[in-house]
């Protein structure tokens, strides 16, 4: 039965008006080609070599199909598009087989995307693959077909698409992978390219190259399908070695150059002229390698270095791991930019706070003597490194040794606010929190800085106070051909004045003050004029050595990436070694500048006081006009001795029996530490002998225990302490600190009237402190008990 009249008419009228519009609608305008005409970046050193080559827009300056090997052609059509040169853009045979095949598996397992078409999806620059997008490709690629020949299209795909690793178009990726320009690939090349694209980041030949491989075959059978290649021929191509250039080779200073490109998104130029010496980076990067690998059996797997340039803050160097193309050491960090704990790397800004204030100086004695600070979970007590407490030491040693007790000392007395300030304003913009998240620890580097952070710090101490900005360029070239020179930021003033800079650079470059935390080790030293400083964090996470010339400033991270601890590897045996070699790569600057207002003068290192007659070893210190010591050394004393009794001598005493014997008299808050290294103290006045017995408590000489004169000085009335669960118990001791009368003698401690001999390991609960000792009579003493507390805290303390 024929259909009326007037509903053909209408079938053939909507049928008219869509025909009509598909037409009108393949007379679009094409989408823009950017690809036309982008801008090549090129990444240079300071001597125009090249770093790296990339592309702003992340395409590839196209090249023409006649300078593209014939075989990545033929293979491309083989593989991806074999009925190329049949179809208008859309392959109905394909899109009917890719239907079918996914039916039977149930799954997506074949496309049928032409090679038009994968063009098409490039040029509208969406990541969506919906059905809407699918059909948007296919439209745009018949406009395509209708407008560009088969050799354009061509061209376009080879252009334009990944070949991974930053690498867009052809050309790219042969220059990377292979060192060569497209026109020069050799068939076994091109067919390993051209199987690239399909999937970049699952066939990359530096992270999984047995699947480029198998790729390869893959392209080498669609060939021999096609007719194109004999099944010999592509046995043979699949058996040559690739010679594949090495991930090193791809471009230099991985990580500098990707923090450019990070820092600088969106400018488009044809070059960057930066400020880095390729020369001395590679050679850096060879020795870290080399340091590396005898600390392989301590648990360390990565390093990074940063060397700037003084005067301008131009960064010379800038190795962020030991390498950037190892998975397995997360190579692609950044150790420059990254943050982690510093340990005693901070402490030369705290103590030039100290010595800007005039109060303090480098000949200033510190107590270096167990100490408790109170903190808001429980008292603090800071050790050394070695374990050891070394009594009364002035400040250029205590900062040349690194030693943490009197760096807390000093902290303590500034304040947390006035220590994190300090450090803000030498540019250490990491410590973002408050004062009491760090407390008076962040002298010790419980804080988070990155090692740039640390290296335009010190870089400003070789300046005079005054931190330079780190320059990673020094001019641009732009698209047109125009260079813009780019001037060094200005100096940031760090609150320190050039004579303050200038004694700590004094104190950093002394390697006497240095030799009693550290020996005579030789990483440390070298034949020019060197400060510098060692850094290990808790339970020898990060180790550091930072350190300049008058020219160049060096900082150097050790480490691993994902917080495991080394096996007791410090800044010296770590990051040290490196150090040592980076700084004489770098080579030495001269003396270090003098600046106006500082004055030497001799004092005894003892007392930090004028040399006096009895005084051993005298030094020249350097001080700022009107800081120097005026009166003479009080310690170092000659006493008349009564040899009958040990006491001292009177008026009265024979003078047959009077001998003048020499000691060190220092203040009371040092004699039980004194006592526990063996050095003499003073003798009391004679005043006739008792007898009662020796070991007579104090009932027998009408002292009652709360009136004893016994000061307990650590621990604090009423502390808490937390045991702290990641480490080990033979690092958390408490190290008792007391004193008692002149001429008192036999201290001794009891925790809950247990003897103690050493320092007590913390243990939970609550418990009694007292301090005893035996008078000039012979009658032995004891203090009233010192309550603490010892906390035992679950778990893995919060950190940031």
């Amino acid at each position: 039965m024929t259909a009326p009249l007037h509903i053909r008419w209408r079938a053939w009228a909507v049928g008219a008006g869509l025909a009509l519009l598909l037409a009108a609608s393949l007379a679009w305008p094409l989408p823009e080609e950017r690809a036309d005409a982008p801008h090549t970046l090129t990444i240079t050193d300071r001597h125009g070599e090249v770093l790296r080559t990339v592309y702003p827009d992340g395409r590839q300056q196209p090249v023409p199909l006649s300078a593209i090997d014939t075989a990545a052609i033929a293979a491309l059509i083989a593989t991806e598009d074999r009925r190329f040169y049949q179809h208008p853009g859309i392959d109905p045979l394909a899109v009917l087989g890719s239907m079918r095949q996914n039916v039977q598996a149930g799954r997506v397992v074949r496309g049928a995307s032409t090679l038009t078409m994968q063009v098409a999806r490039t040029l509208r620059g969406r990541a969506d693959r919906g059905l809407w997008d699918k059909l948007a490709e296919a439209h745009l690629a018949l406009r395509l077909e209708l407008r560009w020949s088969k050799e354009r299209i061509l061209a376009a795909w080879l252009n334009r698409v990944s070949f991974g690793n930053r690498a867009h178009g052809i050309e790219a990726a042969a220059q990377l992978y292979f060192g060569t320009s497209a026109r020069d690939l050799t068939p076994q090349q091109s067919t390993f390219l051209v199987g690239l694209p399909q999937s970049p980041s699952r066939f990359n030949p530096y992270r999984h190259p047995e699947r480029a491989e198998a790729r390869q075959r893959a392209v080498l059978s669609a060939l021999v399908a096609v007719g194109d290649l004999t099944p010999a021929d592509s046995a043979h191509w699949a058996r040559l070695p690739l010679s594949l250039r090495s991930r090193s080779q791809a471009f230099q200073a991985p990580h500098f150059t990707t923090a450019l490109l990070q820092s600088a998104e969106g400018q488009r130029a044809r070059e960057w002229r930066t400020t880095l010496d390729a020369s001395l980076q590679r050679e850096i990067e060879r020795r870290v390698t080399t340091r590396l690998q005898p600390l392989r059996t301590q648990r360390v797997t990565n390093a990074a270095v940063v060397v700037l340039e003084n005067a301008t803050g131009a960064i010379r160097a800038y190795v962020g791991s030991e390498d950037f193309w190892n998975p397995d050491i997360a190579g692609q960090n950044d150790g420059v930019r990254m943050l982690r704990q510093p340990g005693s790397a901070l402490k030369p800004f705290v103590y030039g706070a100290a010595l800007q204030t005039g109060r303090y100086t480098p000949a200033t004695i510190l107590p270096d003597v167990p100490l408790a600070v109170p903190s808001a979970g429980g008292a603090f007590t800071p050790t050394n490194y070695d374990r050891q407490f070394h009594g009364p030491v002035s400040v250029r040693e205590a900062l040349g040794s690194s030693y943490n007790v009197p760096a807390v000392y000093l902290a303590r007395e500034m304040g947390a606010a006035a220590v994190l300030r300090t450090l803000r304003d030498a540019g250490f913009a990491s410590l973002d929190r408050a004062p009491s998240f760090y407390g008076v620890g962040l002298v010790l580097g419980n804080g988070e800085v990155t090692l740039l952070e640390l290296a335009e710090a010190y870089a400003g101490l070789a300046r005079g106070g005054q931190r330079p900005t780190a320059q990673p360029w020094a001019w641009h070239r732009t698209a047109t051909g125009d260079t813009l020179h780019l001037p060094p930021a200005a100096p940031e003033p760090m609150g320190l004045t050039p004579a303050t800079a200038a004694q700590l650079t004094d104190i950093l470059a002394d390697d006497d003050a240095r030799a009693p935390g550290f020996g005579s080790g030789a990483m440390l030293r070298a034949p020019f004029p060197l400060a510098v400083k060692t850094g290990t964090s808790q339970d020898y996470r990060d180790n550091w050595a930072v350190g300049y010339t008058p020219t160049h400033t060096v900082a150097v991270w050790v480490g691993n990436f994902n917080g495991q601890a080394m096996q007791e590897v410090s800044g010296v045996t770590g990051a040290g070694p490196i150090f040592h070699d980076v700084m004489r790569l770098v080579g030495g600057g001269g003396a270090f500048p003098d600046p106006e207002g500082l004055t030497t003068a001799e004092v005894c290192p003892e007392s930090g006081q004028r040399p006096g007659a009895f005084c051993r070893a005298p030094r020249a210190e350097v001080f700022q006009r009107g800081t120097a010591p005026s009166d003479t050394c009080t310690v170092h004393q000659q006493i008349a001795v009564d040899t009958r009794s040990g006491t001292r001598a009177t008026p009265s005493t024979p003078a047959a029996f009077v001998e003048n014997q020499r000691y060190a008299v220092h203040p009371p808050q040092f004699h039980s530490w004194m006592q526990r290294e063996g050095l003499p103290l003073p003798p009391a006045q004679g005043e006739g002998t008792s007898d009662a017995a020796p070991d007579a408590v104090v009932a027998q000489a009408n002292i009652a225990p709360e009136k004893a004169p016994l000061v307990i000085t650590n621990p604090a009335p009423g502390a808490r302490y937390i045991l702290d669960p990641t480490l080990r118990p033979a690092y958390q001791r408490l190290h008792f600190e007391g004193h008692a009368p002149e001429g008192w003698t036999e201290l001794a401690w009891a925790v809950n009237a247990e003897p103690m001999d050493g320092p007590w390991r913390l243990t939970p609960g609550r418990h009694e402190v007292t301090l005893s000792a035996r008078d000039p009579h012979g009658h032995r003493h004891t203090s009233a008990p010192r309550v603490i507390r010892v906390l035992a805290l679950e778990g893995r303390p919060p950190t940031r």
